[in-house]
């Protein structure tokens, strides 16, 4: 696939790098990417031209960012937009829950995208590596478009997870709290743990 990573911070290097070793064609999306600090981790390009060549454009940027990065990549009808990001704001709490989620928000700052909500409750550990010795991280998403969601959960099987569809893109309003209780449980265990499930 032709993936844009919008942001190209920790988290997005680290998925990048990832999707680029699976065979994926990989470009990140700055603001400035001429800068400097942009040397060495691959192909970089303004956010407009990188998700317009795209077929998967992941979001990867703070919460803070998040509009004004949308609104550099353009028009990104029909476009499959992964949302990698987290309502969070000061103090730990998440802007949005409950009857509204950072997802939905995305979607209305996005119009005509085929938004899925993936890659927001795990940690840049995992998902370097979301291989574990007992079994595959479960990646947990959520989205109104079957297609879009078939074909984040080949990209994230691409890579190692156990994609896991939870419904529609409203879901993530219990996704998204998802992250916080792996920050927490994080403190005590690592960051070296991650989801699974345990079945009869």
């Amino acid at each position: 696939m032709k993936i844009a990573i919008i942001g190209a911070g920790r988290v997005g290097t680290t998925l990048g790098a990832q999707f680029q070793r699976a065979g994926h064609h990989v470009v990140y999306g700055a603001r400035t990417p001429d800068s400097p600090k942009y040397a060495g981790i691959g192909t970089v390009a303004t956010i407009s031209d990188a998700a317009a060549a795209a077929d998967v454009v992941v979001l990867t940027t703070p919460w803070a960012g998040a509009q004004e990065a949308l609104e550099g990549a353009g028009d990104l009808t029909g476009k499959v937009l992964v949302d990698a990001t987290n309502p969070i704001g000061p103090g730990m709490v998440l802007t949005h829950g409950t009857t509204d989620s950072g997802a939905e928000q995305v979607a209305r700052w996005a119009p005509g995208a085929r938004v899925v909500k993936a890659f927001n409750s795990i940690g840049m550990e995992v998902m370097a590596n979301p291989v574990f010795a007992n079994g595959r991280s479960v990646l947990w998403m959520s989205g109104d478009d079957a297609d879009a969601c078939a074909q984040v959960a080949e990209l994230a099987t691409s890579i190692g997870f156990e994609p896991v569809r939870l419904g529609p893109l409203a879901r993530a309003r219990f996704q998204e709290p998802a992250a916080l209780v792996w920050i927490t449980a994080s403190a005590t265990l690592g960051r070296e743990f991650s989801w699974g499930i345990l079945r009869r």
